[in-house]
Order: C-alpha cells, then sequence, then structure tokens
C-alpha cells in the first residue's frame, strides 16, 4: 500500500519557494491555493516547476472569470516547465467580490457556475489534444515546424455561469503537454457532479454536512483516487492521530489525504512532514519508501504526475479521428 499525500501551498513568496523544495522528493503533490488575494496561482506554480524535481504543481483556478483557451495553454506551458509534473484544480467563484475583480461578468450561481466548469474541463482536454504528439516535425527541406494535418480545429459552444453563449476556437497555440492531460483536481461539492466526475482525482472534506467518503466512492469510477482533506498536524501527538485516521480513511476508500497547512505554518509543516508524519506512514505500512517505489517501477521513481498518482497515460480524444 502507499497512501497519496498531498498538501496545500500559499503563494507566499517568502515561504513558498523553501516549502516546495523541502516537499520535494517527499510529497507527491503541492496544491497551490489562489483567494484572488496574492499571487496568480498558475503564474506562481510556474515560478515552482524549474525549482523542483519530483513534486507534482498543482494550481488552483476559478473557470467563472477566466477564459479557458487561455487556462488551457497556460496550464499545459506549466506541464513543460515543471517537466510533466502539472496539474489542475478546477474550481468556482461565485461571491461580488470575486465578479468586481474581473469586471466581466455579475456573480454566478453556484449551480451554474459549476455547470460551466464541467463544460470548460472537456474544453481544455480538447485544446491540449488539439496537437498531435508528433505534430512538431521541423522539415526544413518543406521549412515547416508543424504538420497542420496533425492538428484538429474544435469549435465548442459553451454557457457561462450567467446564461450568455460563447464560443471557443482551437487549436491550441501551444503543443500538447508533455503528460497528455495534466491530472485534473475537483472538489467535492453539492451540485457539481459533473465536473467531479469529469475529474481525474477528486476531494473531499470530511466536515458534518459535507458529501461522504463512502458516496463518492459509489459514484465515482474505481480508478479515480479520492483524496480527504486534513487539517495539518502541528504537534507529536497530533501527527500519531494523524496516522490513525489516515489508515480508517483508507479503509473507507479513500487513496491518500490534502493536509491544508496555513500559509504562516506551511514551512514549519513541511518540515514535519519529511522528518516525522512519512517516516511513521513508512513504519506504519501505509506508504512504500522511495526505495520500494523505485524499484516498482523498474529502478526509478516515476516523474511524471499521473503514474505518481495511479493514472493510465492519457489517450487523445483525437486518437479514433487519426487512426
Amino acid at each position: 500500500m502507499s497512501v497519496i499525500i498531498a498538501t496545500t501551498l500559499t503563494p507566499d513568496p517568502t515561504t513558498g519557494p523553501a516549502t516546495a523544495k523541502t516537499l520535494d522528493g517527499h510529497a507527491d503533490f503541492a496544491l497551490v491555493t489562489d483567494d484572488f488575494t496574492g499571487f496568480d496561482a498558475i503564474e506562481y506554480a510556474s515560478w515552482l516547476g524549474p525549482l523542483t524535481g519530483r513534486l507534482g504543481i498543482v494550481p488552483e483556478v476559478r473557470t467563472t472569470h477566466l477564459e479557458p483557451f487561455h487556462l488551457a495553454t497556460a496550464s499545459a506551458t506549466l506541464d513543460f516547465t515543471a517537466r510533466a509534473r502539472a496539474g489542475l484544480a478546477v474550481g468556482i467563484s461565485t461571491t461580488p467580490a470575486e465578479a468586481d475583480l474581473f469586471g466581466r461578468r455579475d456573480p454566478a450561481p453556484a449551480n451554474a457556475a459549476w455547470a460551466e466548469a464541467a463544460s470548460v474541463i472537456d474544453v481544455i482536454r480538447r485544446l491540449w489534444d488539439s496537437w498531435d504528439d508528433d505534430a512538431i516535425i521541423r522539415d526544413r527541406a518543406t521549412d515547416r515546424y508543424i504538420d497542420r494535418d496533425r492538428l484538429h480545429y474544435i469549435e465548442t459552444q459553451l454557457q457561462d455561469s450567467t446564461g450568455s453563449d460563447y464560443s471557443v476556437l482551437g487549436p491550441s497555440i501551444t503543443p500538447r503537454p508533455p503528460q497528455g492531460h495534466p491530472p485534473i483536481i475537483v472538489r467535492a461539492e453539492a451540485g457539481n457532479e459533473a465536473a467531479r466526475a469529469a475529474a481525474d482525482v477528486v476531494l473531499v472534506d470530511e466536515a458534518p454536512g459535507s458529501i461522504s467518503l463512502e458516496d463518492l466512492r459509489t459514484e465515482l469510477d474505481p480508478g479515480v483516487p479520492v483524496l480527504t482533506v486534513l487539517p495539518a498536524p502541528t504537534t507529536r501527538a497530533e501527527v500519531a492521530e494523524l496516522i490513525g485516521s489516515v489508515r480508517i480513511l483508507t479503509g473507507r476508500g479513500a487513496a491518500g489525504v490534502l493536509l491544508s497547512a496555513s500559509a504562516e505554518n506551511q514551512l514549519d509543516f513541511s518540515v514535519r512532514l519529511v522528518s516525522e508524519i512519512l517516516p511513521a506512514l513508512h513504519a506504519a505500512g501505509l506508504r512504500e519508501t522511495p526505495e520500494a517505489a523505485a524499484a516498482r517501477h523498474g529502478g526509478a521513481e516515476p516523474s511524471d504526475l499521473r503514474t505518481r498518482l495511479g493514472l493510465a497515460p492519457a489517450v487523445s480524444l483525437y486518437a479514433d479521428v487519426d487512426a
């Protein structure tokens, strides 16, 4: 058994890079949060990508006020800069304050915003796949950089969270990401069944009134990892309690946990994760050691995030077209 271990990472220029470097090679991925009060999550994640070598980098984005085409190209670029370690956490925005920051749309009701988000996930994947893996040919004899027959034209109609229609045209301006489809992560919330059904990984909060882990395991495909969101432990007693919680949660169907740390505590927590939590998980038989993981994968730990999360390689949505 090897549970997935992820953490939050607040885009703090003081502690963020040191936190990421401490987590590198230990946690599976860091979820770069975005509350619209500081650095843009994707831009910040693009800074962290080259600073790390094995840590998955997953920026959180709110599709309600952002352009799907820009999200697709920015996340594809991140997967290149992070060398196949990028993901994309998809969320929504519903508050007037956040709507005012963009000035494009009125505040959105949650159900409508999540309906749009589910459509955006599909469009992002289609834009990622709009370049075949071998589209770049660099043919000097014909002065062609790409083979246009290996690009796919897309025109998709969507409805935004306020009921207005808009279209997204492709192909993308960015080649297909190294992972094909960087893993898409969605938090389970009431009314977002379509979005979480489209996700590669689903996060669930154990707070009272939240969707239960058991319900999600019944609802989702068996191959979709579900991670339980828990507060990051700050004491040795809390570390011991966490190990027991992880054992119980995996028995209920969780694939791992996302440990949520505050911005003020994230660097200290990263040290605690490496020095206390992971050794305790190894000792409890809940997570394999890096050496065991390397042996299982033929001598080296997997470097791409999809493989680390137990996801199959991404097949292009246009594979049948090319066949």
